[in-house]
């Protein structure tokens, strides 16, 4: 009898201990979790809540609209980030998020301004956290253009710039090889005049 007394107490100690372990993580680290394990409806209203105590929060807003934008509500999100454009015209953050939603939506024109001026205002700023995978997306973003309507002369030399930009920030990404194999191709094909280059790269 004692022996169950025990494992009783035992139990209900462990549950204590579990609960309390649950109030004491923060619910941004919440949310995160919930975001890394591809659960983004709880991220969402996570974020919400969060909003709901900070109105005036950017970091919340933009990761509520990831939490969207993830879930493909991209008008929710697109207007989520117009709110914090509105309230913080020079924010990169919102650039990039708008970029993501772009670039989902394969708006590939949008996605490589959206994150060339993520770039520029991140440069102004000189941000410590600069995210230099924006020269990434924006080089694919022009290369996703080539591909289905073609690209200028002018967007295929930024093309080649965002890419190399990224291989210098980037030396040891395992895609170097493939970004390398592809830039030294495509500098064969500049497009003259006023033509375009559309490639499929077949």
């Amino acid at each position: 009898m004692r022996w169950v007394i025990l494992f009783l107490a035992l139990a209900m100690g462990s549950v204590a201990t579990a609960q309390d372990f649950d109030d004491a993580v923060s619910p941004e680290a919440q949310a995160a979790a919930a975001m890394r394990s591809k659960r983004y409806r709880e991220a969402e209203n996570i974020y919400r809540q969060l909003l709901q105590r900070n109105p005036e929060s950017m970091t919340n807003k933009h990761l509520l609209s990831h939490a969207l934008i993830l879930q493909q509500r991209f008008s929710e999100s697109d207007s989520l980030l117009r709110v914090a454009y509105l309230q913080d015209s020079t924010h990169p953050g919102t650039f990039w998020y708008f970029g993501i939603s772009a670039e989902r939506q394969d708006q590939y024109s949008e996605a490589y301004g959206f994150f060339r001026r993520y770039i520029q205002k991140s440069e102004q700023k000189r941000l410590q956290e600069f995210n230099q995978s924006a020269w990434l997306h924006a080089g694919s973003a022009l290369r996703r253009k080539m591909h289905t309507k073609g690209i200028t002369v002018n967007e295929w030399a930024d093309m080649v710039y965002c890419y190399e930009s990224y291989l210098q920030a980037q030396p040891s990404d395992p895609m170097v090889g493939s970004i390398k194999e592809f830039v030294d191709a495509v500098r064969l094909r500049q497009p003259r005049g006023g033509e375009k280059l559309l490639w499929s790269e077949q």
